[in-house]
């Protein structure tokens, strides 16, 4: 038995879904409960490291075959497990069509292991307790679906160190490191995504610019 039966997401709502989501090259994507796979495949499509997780075994050999035939195995791939044991902490953007009661079982783990401004993109079913930024329907042939975006609270702040840098593009990052920007700020303000952002300030507590990060919920 499975918490979810498999019901395919029509691809115009596979689009819209990652669209809402605000889904960027080399961000990274896990599609939680991944079916045939077509979210993962289309987000890799569109320049995202993609990752699914499915249950069902046949299910995951028919997406990893459509992603070997499609070329994309470089940036996509499907884990065959239960997303409740799988670590998504690496995640930019967590998708997911299964049920109410399976969101809010999940809630725990989504609230534990997601970092801030983690975007959340659910198909049809809410997480309850949570408030979404955006609630949004969609038509597609004979039926509607309603599409939740949700965010990760709290910020992640940067603590600026004394150290010189040389390297121009992080030397773009420390100008803006003040000890109350975010990380998420910071990327507005270059114009790139949080993960590039995080990625240079992981670089910068190497060399002594940035003493810690904070994370305030």
């Amino acid at each position: 038995m499975y918490d979810v039966p498999f019901v395919a997401t029509p691809e115009v709502v596979v689009r819209r879904m990652l669209q809402l989501a605000g889904v960027k090259p080399g961000e990274v994507v896990y599609d939680l409960g991944s079916g045939d796979g077509r979210i993962v495949i289309i987000a890799a499509e569109l320049g995202a490291r993609a990752i699914g997780v499915e249950i069902r075994k046949d299910l995951y050999e028919q997406s990893m075959a459509r992603i070997k035939d499609r070329g994309l195995a470089d940036r996509a791939t499907i884990i065959n497990a239960s997303f409740y044991d799988v670590d998504i902490s690496n995640a930019d953007v967590v998708t997911m069509y299964l049920l109410t009661s399976v969101n809010e079982r999940l809630k725990p783990k989504l609230e534990r292991e997601l970092r801030p401004a983690t975007r959340i993109v659910t198909h049809d079913f809410e997480i309850p307790g949570w408030r979404p930024a955006v609630v949004e329907e969609i038509y597609e042939d004979w039926r509607s679906h309603k599409l939740y975006l949700y965010k990760i609270p709290g910020r992640e702040v940067p603590i600026p160190a004394a150290a010189k840098v040389e390297d121009n593009w992080l030397a773009q990052v420390v100008e803006l490191i003040d000890g109350r920007r975010s990380i998420e700020e910071i990327a507005e303000k270059l114009g790139t995504t949080t993960r590039r952002v995080r990625e240079a300030v992981e670089q910068l507590k190497k060399l002594g610019a940035v003493s810690e990060v904070k994370i305030l919920r």
